[in-house]
């Protein structure tokens, strides 16, 4: 059964990719967001790593346990 679970879901503050820029909170429906092809990065390191040296990726910047997380 596929999961219809809504995939909103508690992230950084400072996680950041184009499509958000570009379509703020509707990112989702970006199709270059839907086909895996954009980059994130951290706002307080501009890299695609945060403070804590882990990738900044929506995955891994929905972890309230890394020590660099600021809820949005």
């Amino acid at each position: 059964m596929a999961d219809t679970a809504p995939t909103n879901r508690t992230r950084c503050i400072y996680l950041c990719c184009k499509s958000m820029v570009v379509y703020g909170e509707g990112f989702e429906n970006d199709p270059d967001y839907q086909s895996g092809q954009v980059d994130f990065w951290c706002v307080q390191t501009s890299k695609g790593l945060g403070p804590d040296g882990a990738e900044a990726s929506m995955a891994t910047c929905c972890n309230a346990e890394r020590s660099c997380f600021q809820e949005y």
